[in-house]
């Protein structure tokens, strides 16, 4: 069995659906697709889209809109593709330019929408 590397825990919130919106470069204009989040964790998303979209868009500005479950505060996350799990499921990164408060808000709120047997797995500092 392969051991698990990643530096932060994922967690699988419940029903969290989101928006996704892709900024080609010109000429091409914006798509907005929508999707459920598969699973979260501090750096990233992966998401899966009712819809695939062009695999040339990937190096494109992306921006995941969703509400948060609890406060029903709207947030924007901007990122980037890091991976393509299959035509419809994608992993983005989260983009550095949001401050480590503002993930723990999200991670705060989405965290009490996940099953509870993965709640308590979860380790906080």
């Amino acid at each position: 069995m392969d051991k698990e590397n990643r530096k932060h825990p994922r967690f699988c919130p419940k029903g969290l659906s989101a928006k996704i919106s892709i900024s080609p470069p010109p000429p091409q204009d914006k798509i907005t697709l929508e999707g459920t989040i598969i699973d979260m964790s501090y750096t990233g998303i992966k998401i899966k889209l009712n819809s695939p979209f062009n695999e040339s868009l990937q190096k494109s500005i992306i921006l995941i809109n969703l509400t948060l479950p609890e406060s029903g505060v709207p947030i924007t996350i901007h990122g980037t593709i890091k991976h393509l799990c299959n035509v419809s499921e994608y992993g983005l990164q989260y983009a550095n330019t949001h401050t480590e408060s503002d993930i723990d808000d999200l991670m705060f709120e989405c965290i009490k929408i996940t099953d509870n047997q993965v709640q308590d797995n979860l380790q906080f500092l």
